[in-house]
């Protein structure tokens, strides 16, 4: 199983664990690395992506393949590879977006990341459409995800645009005709480590994923976390599920309601490979969930920010001084997204906002501080669970200087405004930009405070559809 641990900041959470009252039971034990165990919709079949294996198409160096076995009354057959659903690069089956098609990611189909659309027909698998998903941008070296059970929504665990610090978890949902852009869940599930292998319930309100953010013996074990609202960014704190007492990572947990079973997988018995293990016999009533205790959007807001404290915490050690220092202006910063979705819901069509806090360098539009990141998040969670609101985003500088010049770097922030939302996972047709250069002071340019108030950035409600 290719994981990559990487230094990065620590912090500890206290978890509850849930042990399993019966013991697990290796399906294949291969001397491979198997991964993403997934039961078909329909039929029984167990399919699963396996490594580095000779009947690969790229043979020992290839590294996944879709393979599957078919289960019987004694248990599942022998695996057997798909050789349709595979290429002689990483191949994931995702999930079943329907009982007859499936959605399978390759890493290097004609030289690209594509996600790609099956149908099973008598005579096997047939390629179908390719699912285009805007701003999806895999980057690492880790990709893992799974459909929810309607085929609808697909959680992603990947680097990529707004992470907090190397592989996040994403959602993206499909509306009807397409997918939406990616959206990153949030600080409450992220952090400024690995959070992988994403797996949505059955009712599509709790999430169970694997990570190694947090002190346990195994480095990366599976995780359990409720999401709390609409909106994707909220969600209860995480719970330990206890899968085994097994030693090694285990990943890819995976229930199957309708057989009171679940499968995940563990590394103990190979070098780095994993072996996918059967719970069987669960009564998933008894399996605790994270407690639904309802968070005030400080404490939202404070989680992000301690997301942040990780990532962008001064390399030195936290207790030092400089550290201290850090620490408290974050805090501080913090205060500046509390009330935020208020105000912005309140808008009526024509009326403006101040983003009080996003500042940019002296004739840069580089961001001063990590206040206007924060300012940002917010935003971006708004507008992605608002997609009827649509905005323009408006530049200002105060009138020193050349008035092209100013007016130039005024649409410029603007700009780069809007590129940080759509990478937040806002369409970019929901967003607009102008630049006004110091043609709307809002206060005297006749000193350094006046002079600061009108550098700023607006935004104003354009539709509401």
């Amino acid at each position: 199983m290719a994981i990559f641990l990487r230094a990065s900041a620590f912090f500890v959470l206290a978890l509850f664990t849930f042990n399993p009252s019966i013991g697990q039971t290796s399906v294949f034990s291969l001397a491979y690395d198997e991964q993403q165990p997934i039961i078909a919709a329909e039929g029984g079949e167990l399919y699963f992506t396996l490594a580095y294996h000779p009947q690969n198409k790229g043979g020992l160096e290839d590294s996944g393949d879709v393979w599957f076995a078919q289960e019987g009354k004694r248990g599942f057959s022998a695996p057997v590879p798909v050789q349709a659903l595979s290429t002689e690069h990483y191949d994931l089956l995702i999930g079943f977006r329907q009982p007859n098609e499936v959605l399978v990611y390759h890493a290097n189909l004609n030289n690209q990341q594509v996600i790609q659309s099956y149908i099973k027909e008598p005579l096997g698998w047939k390629k179908g459409e390719a699912i285009s998903i805007p701003g999806l941008k895999i980057e690492g070296d880790h990709f893992s995800a799974s459909l929810d059970s309607s085929g609808q929504i697909m959680i992603m665990a990947m680097d990529s645009y707004g992470s907090y610090g190397n592989e996040d978890i994403y959602m993206s949902q499909y509306n009807g005709t397409s997918w939406t852009r990616p959206v990153n869940i949030g600080g409450d599930i992220n952090t400024a480590k690995q959070e992988l292998s994403p797996r949505l319930s059955s009712t599509g309100d709790s999430l169970y994923f694997a990570s190694n953010a947090y002190e346990t013996q195994k480095g990366i074990e599976v995780y359990a976390s409720k999401r709390l609202d609409n909106t994707w960014r909220n969600w209860s704190p995480p719970v330990l599920l206890k899968l085994s007492q097994m030693q090694g990572v285990e990943m890819y947990y995976s229930q199957d309601l309708k057989n009171n079973r679940a499968f995940f997988t563990n590394t103990q018995t190979s070098e780095g490979f994993g072996n996918i293990y059967m719970l069987e016999n669960l009564d998933f009533k008894t399996i605790p969930v994270p407690a639904l205790a309802e968070k005030s959007f400080e404490s939202r807001a404070r989680n992000d920010l301690n997301d942040r404290i990780d990532k962008l915490a001064p390399k030195a050690n936290p207790i030092t001084e400089a550290g201290t220092q850090v620490l408290s202006n974050l805090q501080k910063e913090s205060k500046v997204q509390i009330n935020m979705a208020e105000k912005l819901d309140s808008l009526a069509i024509g009326e403006q906002l101040i983003l009080e806090n996003v500042l940019f360098k002296k004739g840069t539009v580089d961001l001063s501080d990590s206040s206007s990141l924060l300012v940002l998040d917010e935003l971006a969670t708004f507008m992605v669970v608002h997609p009827e609101k649509k905005i323009s985003i408006e530049g200002h500088t105060d009138s020193y200087g050349n008035a092209n010049v100013n007016m130039r770097l005024s649409l410029a922030r603007a700009d780069k405004i809007k590129e940080l939302l759509v990478q937040r996972g806002v369409e970019a047709t929901n967003l607009q930009t102008r630049g006004w250069g110091g043609k709307k002071p809002i206060a005297t340019n006749s000193n350094e405070a006046g002079r600061k108030r009108n550098r700023r950035v607006e935004i104003k409600l354009i539709a509401n559809d």
